[in-house]
């Protein structure tokens, strides 16, 4: 079965574009062009993942993602916009949002992000969701880490990156892979966000991250998980 898409873009062009690409690409896509209609569409069904432009009119984007997360709704959410500047992007993402694509964008990388959100929440429904990694419990669905009777929240890419690592145990997983299978970027790219996102993830998941037991460097190649 096609997994169910929900596009809110208020250009009616676009709208119909993404549409079409997206169901040419095997999902079952809803479009609607406002906040208002998309969230009724998903009160209606819940969609497996949202691709939600910043700049509607009316309720904007960020504002609707906001009240989603607020009352809980943990649906994936890939944020539109033509903003572009790092403030914007921190913004879309501290407002929820999985991902975060800025206009324009080949639709590519708009499906290939899409599938990396798809394949987190499969690897975050099976049994092996969550783990124990030296008495500190993870659940990758939740996001959560409960270490020494503290809870600890897991940021998106965060979470996602222990889930691709922990499907691969022992083996090494080049940094160009986890950039475009996590991250979504489509070429090589210059960009430490693996290395980084991999030392915050440590300091919630080891015991002592200065001597890691479960998340390894390569150095000069990438990272291996060890369970």
């Amino acid at each position: 079965m096609s997994s169910r898409l929900l596009v809110v873009e208020d250009h009616f062009p676009l709208r119909l574009s993404l549409k079409a690409a997206l169901t040419a690409a095997g999902f079952q896509v809803e479009a609607v062009g406002s906040a208002e209609e998309a969230a009724q569409a998903a009160a209606t069904e819940a969609p497996e993942v949202v691709i939600l432009d910043w700049n509607l009119p009316g309720q904007s984007g960020l504002d609707l993602l906001k009240d989603w997360r607020a009352r809980g709704c943990r649906w994936p959410v890939i944020l539109l916009t033509a903003r572009d500047a790092i403030v914007d992007r921190v913004d879309g993402l501290e407002g929820g949002a999985n991902d975060y694509l800025v206009k324009p964008f080949a639709n590519e990388e708009l499906v290939a992000r899409i599938n990396v959100q798809l394949r987190t929440l499969e690897a975050a429904s099976r049994p092996g969701g969550g783990m124990d990694l030296s008495g500190i419990r993870i659940d990758l669905a939740r996001r959560s880490v409960e270490r020494d009777g503290e809870s600890t929240h897991l940021t998106t890419k965060e979470a996602e990156l222990l889930s691709y690592l922990s499907q691969r145990p022992s083996v090494i997983v080049e940094r160009d892979e986890l950039l475009r299978e996590v991250w979504g970027y489509r070429a090589s790219v210059q960009t430490r966000s693996a290395d980084n996102t991999v030392l915050r993830l440590r300091a919630k998941i080891e015991r002592d991250p200065s001597r890691p037991r479960h998340l390894h460097t390569v150095h000069g190649v990438g990272y291996r998980f060890e369970p």
